[in-house]
């Protein structure tokens, strides 16, 4: 990573590619809370089908980039256990306390939401409790990427392509028509794999996780990768004021949220966007595993919250009619 700074085209790249994903995170998202709450309020699976196009394309195009003789220093499988359903249900707990995953974490203090400052502070308190409480992570295992999924994974990508071509000819050439909440999550993807390729596998939770652990500071670059990340989510969500002022209460679910998904990303180990972006498509058994554990915990948690409003209205109108 350090090595961004004696290239720097490739520093410009890198830095480029992170502030794109932060753009892009207002118009789509890899939010598992969002696609969740889209799923279970309005019965509409569209977000999560976004999320699917997004991985396939992560994939396919993190294959080209390794065909090609570029280095993918894409994040490893890890062993399946019972550390990584639990794992997966603390990231989904913690999500859905946090209101956000912790890419989501980004757009919404991008939106002017300052409660979700607290969100990265929480997500490196709870791995250094990880840490001090169980040790390190699990060993990884090798790399389950094949060139063998390859041909499969081609002919998904042009029909999500063809797709898109459809879709644009009927919008009759209609440039803004294109950013959607589909094209933007894909997007994501794209820059992902640009920055995997040029600066190694990087996400803001990875370096606060390895520093929790003692695996070192943080690079310079990685300061500068996270100030584009949340400088491109500033801009694209330059219009997205959030109401109301700061609530104490609201800061501190984003502190404890941010604590659960630390311990629980420490635990699987990875953060929902690295097990999306990577290891679903990756097929790696941890990762589905995880995220499957991760979306049940985020339901359950929506539904109890949507139940407990019931009885708290059903109370409010018993009071207000006690004949």
């Amino acid at each position: 990573m350090a090595g961004l700074f004696a290239h720097p085209l490739a520093l410009l790249t890198a830095l480029l590619a992170a502030a794109g994903m932060g753009f892009a995170i207002q118009r789509g998202g890899t939010c598992m809370v969002s696609a969740m709450d889209q799923l279970v309020r309005q019965r509409s699976p569209g977000k999560l089908l976004s999320l699917a196009e997004c991985s396939l394309w992560t994939s396919a195009l993190g294959l080209i980039v390794v065909m090609a003789g570029f280095a993918f220093g894409a994040s490893p499988a890890y062993p399946l256990g019972l550390a990584t359903v639990l794992g997966g249900l603390l990231l989904g707990a913690g999500a859905w306390l946090n209101g956000a995953c912790v890419f989501g974490s980004i757009a919404r203090i991008g939106g002017r939401d300052w409660h979700y400052l607290l969100t990265p502070p929480g997500y490196f308190l709870g791995s250094l409790v990880h840490f001090r409480l169980l040790g390190d992570y699990a060993r990884a295992e090798m790399e389950t990427q094949s060139s063998a999924t390859l041909p499969v994974l081609v002919v998904l990508v042009l029909a999500s392509f063809t797709a898109s071509l459809l879709s644009f000819r009927r919008s009759r050439g209609d440039l803004a028509s294109l950013w959607t909440y589909r094209h933007a999550t894909i997007a994501i993807g794209f820059a992902f794999v640009v920055l995997v390729a040029v600066a190694g596998s990087w996400t803001y939770t990875e370096a606060l996780g390895r520093i929790s652990h003692g695996h070192g500071v943080p690079h310079w670059p990685e300061v500068l990768l996270f100030a584009a990340l949340l400088g491109g989510a500033i801009f694209g969500g330059r219009r997205l004021a959030a109401p109301g002022g700061f609530v104490p209460r609201r800061a501190l679910f984003c502190l404890a949220g941010g604590g659960l998904m630390g311990f629980g990303g420490s635990m699987v180990p990875g953060g929902n966007d690295n097990l999306i972006l990577v290891g679903l498509p990756g097929l790696q058994p941890h990762a589905w595993v995880a995220i499957c554990a991760m979306a049940l915990a985020i339901a359950a948690g929506l539904l109890g919250e949507a139940a407990w409003r019931k009885i708290q209205l059903s109370r409010t109108l018993g009071r207000a009619d006690p004949a």
